[in-house]
């Protein structure tokens, strides 16, 4: 009798263990916690490389990357700004030393001296020196800044070789960056030399010499050499200005027009900027999580929250140090590095 009540306890507690909840064996967290999930891409334009970190949501410090794209199969000449088509997992890449637009695609699992999927160069396309990309992909078109020209190319989810754009929007400066609203069809595009931002309403329409609809310029915006934009869930425009290294930012990004007032400016010796460039957002967060490129500094900033921030404030994160493959050369004194940023939040 007690033998079969110890047997029936015995069958109880194992019963009971198997329904009770557990912890996933699998782990969410990275190095210093956090999740593993997303990849931030980085140019190295001083190395012809492309460095990528994970735990993008986390990565922080002289941490070293996952994966390091570089070599002679890779065709990357001094790479420039690029864009990732994130649902496809495509990288564009405006390759400028070969006047040329690299493909990568899957490139979550690239690592090496790998070639690029596909490859756009040759005398029909135009290029020449690229520098800046933006995806239409609701219409399937790439748009390239090079020079005073931006190529338009057909087919972005398979164009290759050597194939002519299919429109050519003259802009009469040179665009040093872009910005594609897909949304509104409204294309934004950065001048360092004049210290601007030209907004082209109906973007999807324009061929040959077209005329901004508005341009944000004057000594109160602040621009200074503008070299990255974004627009944030706000409807907000921001602008990285390499020449006086600072963010700078301003209400209402369709309307914006002449020498307006930054809402908010980043800037100042806690900052951490020295020569920003291409600057990425995660949207996923309301108020959005800012991600960028300073060569100078050899480093990738994150500010959290870019919805608040304001003033000379330090950086949430800064991905920076020997081990990152970002470092200077010369002890910190030899080219810049990082120059294009791409960030993946779902892989």
């Amino acid at each position: 009798m007690l033998r079969r009540f110890h047997i029936s306890l015995i069958v109880f507690l194992v019963l009971l263990t198997s329904c009770s909840p557990r912890r996933s064996s699998v782990s969410l967290s990275g190095g210093g916690g956090g999740s593993t999930l997303g990849r931030i891409y980085v140019s190295n334009a001083a190395n012809n490389s492309i460095v990528r970190f994970d735990s993008a949501l986390t990565v922080t410090g002289n941490v070293a990357p996952g994966a390091i794209i570089a070599g002679g199969s890779t065709q990357l000449a001094a790479p420039q700004y690029m864009l990732l088509d994130v649902p496809n997992n495509r990288l564009f890449v405006a390759n400028k030393g070969a006047s040329s637009v690299l493909i990568f695609e899957t490139v979550n699992t690239k690592t090496g001296n790998v070639a690029p999927e596909r490859t756009i160069a040759g005398a029909a396309t135009l290029l020449v020196a690229p520098v800046d990309l933006a995806l239409d992909s609701g219409r399937d078109l790439l748009y390239v800044a090079d020079g005073s020209n931006i190529l338009v190319f057909a087919g972005a989810s398979n164009t290759n070789g050597n194939v002519p754009p299919v429109r050519i929007i003259g802009a009469g400066f040179t665009v040093d960056a872009l910005f594609l609203d897909r949304a509104n069809d409204r294309l934004f595009a950065a001048d360092a030399t004049g210290n601007a931002i030209h907004v082209y309403d109906g973007a999807s329409l324009l061929n040959n010499a077209v005329v901004a609809n508005r341009i944000i310029s004057g000594g109160s915006t602040q621009l200074n050499q503008p070299a990255g934009l974004q627009v944030d869930n706000a409807g907000r425009l921001i602008v990285s200005n390499f020449g006086t290294p600072s963010i700078t930012i301003y209400f209402s990004a369709a309307i914006g027009n002449g020498n307006i007032t930054p809402a908010a400016t980043i800037a100042g010796s806690n900052t951490g900027l020295g020569a920003p460039t291409q600057m990425i957002l995660n949207n996923a967060t309301t108020t959005g999580d800012l991600h960028i490129a300073d060569g100078k500094s050899a480093s990738v900033l994150v500010f959290a929250n870019i919805g608040a921030a304001n003033g000379n404030i330090a950086p949430t994160r800064n991905i920076s140090g020997s081990n990152t493959g970002l470092a200077r050369s010369g002890g910190g004194t030899g080219p810049f590095t990082a120059n294009g940023i791409a960030l993946d939040t779902t892989r």
